[in-house]
């Protein structure tokens, strides 16, 4: 079959930079993709997996992907929502005439998530494909020299984001490009182009180091940042493994600061997969498996610690009607030695109010149900006996009996923390 475009997969190892590592073929306009690593990269001694679950080092072959889906991998590295809309407003076409490979490969910044990069050539090392994405206008710059804690420049990124979010899909993109200065837009824009989600985001330097800047949307009933913020920090307390953050203030509201877990203190990427890319997922929108299935896959690839982590997530993101926590807000590091689960980076519980809530993924013998009784019903997968899972269970509810004096004490205003008790009524009383 012949490739109707290529590209050269690029990881970031340790003490080497940006190194070739695949070459990634396109055919019949998306409809089927090819991966096959390099012969030189499979026998480096550093060599990483792209995806050790589905792109194994020694493959006898190339890989060639479902259904014309890209690698899971690959979706991990590829803009979501908010970066596609980013894009198309960057290329000035709608998101929707943009191809998979086009979203993938077109923009390369140096502070792009994750350690993948893309390029043509080997010897040319990452860089855009795209004529509209130059890689000297994607660099995230520095927080203003002149204001210590970097709030200039989040102001500046905080009003391009406002009005890009402003901007209905099939309103004409050019009209806002018009009105912002050239290189305020594409820096501000560039700075969001690989973070997931469909919320406005971008990656930002700040004085303690790499981090995503979290702005709040249009049409939401509360402050979103802030009571991610008081959310992330009471599950700290509560013994779980977060991405430190910190609240920021602009004239567009608050904005929630989480550092980069996917950076080294000084500024190394780090290669990671999401959930969905360790269970092998290819339609994102079918059945998402289970907190057991993740435990049990981490555990099959090297990861020891993953099952008391992922049950203290299940059982906090139940009391808290978290329901994003779908398989891509969970990651795990990938090792030479196998697979370490990352600090948790989006918890947050939902906006909607629904009589009952149910988790992305199944937490019990009742399916999804958010509930701590379904929570406690199957331990064994997370290698706990069931008295050490009451006993998790039981002292992270005693520390979420006091979220509304924590939320408070977070700045959430009374409004907001009279809605949040309804997200919250899981919780038991006196415990």
């Amino acid at each position: 079959m012949t490739s109707d475009r290529e590209a050269v997969v690029f990881v970031w190892l340790s003490g080497q930079g940006y190194v070739p590592a695949a070459l990634l073929s396109e055919s019949s306009g998306g409809a089927s993709y090819t991966l096959g690593y390099g012969r030189r990269y499979a026998a480096r001694p550093d060599a990483l997996p792209l995806d050790p679950v589905s792109l194994p080092l020694y493959m006898p072959r190339p890989a060639t992907s479902r259904r014309g889906v890209l690698f899971p991998v690959l979706r991990d590295a590829a803009p979501d929502k908010w970066g596609r809309k980013v894009l198309g407003l960057m290329a000035g076409r709608h998101a929707g005439t943009l191809s998979e490979m086009d979203f993938l490969v077109s923009a390369h910044s140096p502070d792009r998530i994750g350690a993948l990069a893309f390029g043509d050539t080997p010897a040319g090392g990452p860089r855009s494909l795209a004529p509209w994405a130059q890689d000297d206008a994607m660099t995230v710059p520095e927080g203003d020299s002149a204001c210590s804690d970097g709030s200039a420049w989040l102001e500046r990124i905080a009003r391009v984001v406002a009005e890009v979010d402003a901007l209905a899909d099939d309103e004409d993109l050019d009209d806002l490009r018009k009105t912002l200065p050239e290189e305020a837009f594409l820096q501000a824009l560039a700075s969001s182009l690989s973070v997931g989600g469909g919320r406005p985001k971008a990656l930002v330097r700040m004085p303690e180091g790499h981090c995503i800047a979290k702005f709040g949307k249009r049409g939401d009933p509360w402050d979103e940042p802030r009571i991610e913020h008081a959310t992330m920090t009471l599950a700290a307390r509560c013994g779980i493994h977060v991405s430190p953050t910190r609240l920021m203030e602009t004239d567009h509201g608050s904005v929630l600061l989480v550092r980069r877990f996917d950076r080294t203190p000084d500024g190394t990427p780090r290669h990671f997969i999401s959930g969905f890319t360790l269970n092998a997922a290819i339609d994102e929108d079918g059945d998402w498996g289970s907190y057991h299935d993740l435990a049990q896959r981490a555990r099959q690839h090297g990861d020891s610690h993953a099952g008391p982590e992922l049950f203290r997530r299940m059982v906090f993101n139940a009391l808290c009607a978290n329901i994003d926590d779908h398989p891509r807000n969970h990651a795990w590091f990938v090792e030479r030695e196998g697979l370490s689960m990352t600090p948790a980076y989006d918890i947050v519980p939902t906006q909607a109010r629904f009589k009952t809530y149910d988790l992305a993924l199944r937490c019990g013998t009742e399916g999804r149900r958010a509930s701590l009784a379904n929570v406690l019903t199957r331990p064994e997968p997370f290698g706990l006996r069931r008295d050490e899972a009451e006993a998790i269970a039981r002292d992270i509810a005693g520390v979420m009996s006091t979220w509304r004096d924590h939320f408070a004490a977070c700045g959430v205003v009374t409004k907001d923390l009279d809605e949040l008790a309804y997200r919250f009524r899981g919780v038991p009383e006196g415990v």
